[in-house]
Formats: structure tokens, C-alpha cells, sequence
């Protein structure tokens, strides 16, 4: 069954001199727009972010498992 729906997610990131982990990635996520933004995240680490875009999509596509 094909949606109707249009997600967002977008991700902002930026440094946070003096930290050990000093990469920050806010992720803004929403798989409906028409509701707004449904969850915010602040993650620290690449692979962090790289497994939420994939789950994201994962669950945007109707995967049953998302990786990660």
C-alpha cells in the first residue's frame, strides 16, 4: 500500500570546543509532515546518526526490521 505521507528529517550539526566528542547532530524527524516535527535528537557520535537516518528510512519504506 502506497502512503500519502511525506516525512522530514533534517539534521543540523555543529562543534562543541573543549569537548572529548565535539561533533553535535541535532536530528529532527517526522514521518508525516502534516503533524509536525514528532521526535528531536542530539547525538554525539557518527555512527549514531548514521544508524538513525537508516532506521528512519528503513521505517519510512515500510521495512519490517530496521538496520541498526
Amino acid at each position: 500500500m502506497v502512503s500519502d505521507s511525506t516525512g522530514l528529517l533534517i539534521i543540523r550539526t555543529w562543534i562543541e570546543e573543549g569537548s572529548s566528542e565535539p561533533l553535535r547532530a541535532e536530528i529532527c524527524i517526522s514521518n508525516d509532515v502534516s503533524v509536525g516535527i514528532e521526535r528531536t535528537l542530539t547525538l554525539s557520535r557518527p555512527e549514531a546518526v548514521c544508524a538513525t537516518v537508516r532506521d528512519w528510512l528503513a521505517g519510512m519504506s515500510g521495512d519490517a526490521e530496521p538496520a541498526g
